[in-house]
């Protein structure tokens, strides 16, 4: 990139941070055709029905840089997405209502002039250990640009052990680092009856401690939809056995994700749109 094409890419980043709205030309970063990538000044609001005081998300935001670059370089940027049943697509009455397509969607709404795969790599069951295990072949199959984790459900119900949990989450996300690849942690879906057992929260606060430490980026949907749940009940988002997602909650998943995958993009052009100073 020249030097002239480097300020002038800052210096529409600024304006992007001040509020003008901002098309970003990639074809000098990628030796691509000329495309224009919509930017907006703020990340997306949530619907009526997905909205809380607690919005998930917001107390761990991130700058996704590795989604950055590829946002401005790339015609099409891909999304891993793997876990366990929500990720599967459980409840939701079509695979078109799963968070999985939806996330696809909603991003492509956000943002506008890109195309987004989202590929859904879900398992009914799987702890975060089967995750890890298989997660060097699914990135190698995907290449993904990010990684959104769905993670911990299984592992509370079974009561896997904290420190063994916690170490799977922490050398996953390391090799993740490794690999330049940002990741976005989805912590369990609230119930009451899920919420009976204590293992719950503890396993919520320990991905919680995991995602400040390594530094990612987490979307706290336990503790907005528990809020949910207290207004509207259990089955607002949730299907009738009061553990999958029904078409609501893969819907508020998605617009959550969306929110703060937007908002990790935004936080990683403003950091690359600091002046650099020198002595």
């Amino acid at each position: 990139m020249t030097l002239q094409a480097s300020v002038w890419r800052a210096f529409g980043l600024v304006l992007a941070i001040a509020g003008a709205p901002v098309a970003v030309n990639s074809q000098e970063i990628a030796g691509s055709s000329p495309r224009a990538v919509s930017l907006p000044v703020a990340p997306p609001s949530l619907s009526p029905d997905c909205r809380s005081k607690w919005v998930a998300g917001d107390t761990f935001r991130r700058p996704l840089r590795a989604l950055s670059r590829a946002v401005h370089a790339k015609r099409e940027v891909k999304l891993l997405a793997i876990g366990s049943s929500s990720t599967a697509g459980v409840g939701a009455s079509s695979p078109a209502a799963t968070y999985v397509a939806k996330l696809e969607t909603d991003l492509e709404g956000s943002l506008k002039g890109l195309d987004f795969v989202v590929v859904g790599r879900g398992l009914s069951g799987e702890e975060a250990q089967g995750a890890a295990d298989r997660m060097k072949r699914e990135v190698a199959q995907a290449h993904p640009d990010l990684v959104v984790w769905q993670v911990g459900t299984n592992d509370a119900i079974r009561h896997v052990g904290i420190d063994r949990f916690k170490q799977c989450l922490k050398s996953t996300l390391a090799w993740l680092t490794d690999q330049r690849i940002d990741v976005v942690l989805v912590d369990p879906q609230y119930g009451d009856a899920l919420a009976r057992d204590d293992y719950v929260e503890r396993v919520v606060a320990a991905i919680a401690e995991v995602a400040r430490e390594s530094r990612v980026l987490l979307v706290d949907r336990f503790e907005s939809m528990r809020e949910l749940a207290h207004q509207h009940g259990d089955r607002f988002y949730l299907s009738s056995d009061n553990l999958h997602l029904n078409d609501t909650g893969h819907r508020c998943m998605a617009e959550q994700l969306t929110r703060s995958i937007v908002a990790g993009l935004l936080a990683a052009d403003a950091e690359a749109a600091q002046p650099m100073f020198y002595p």
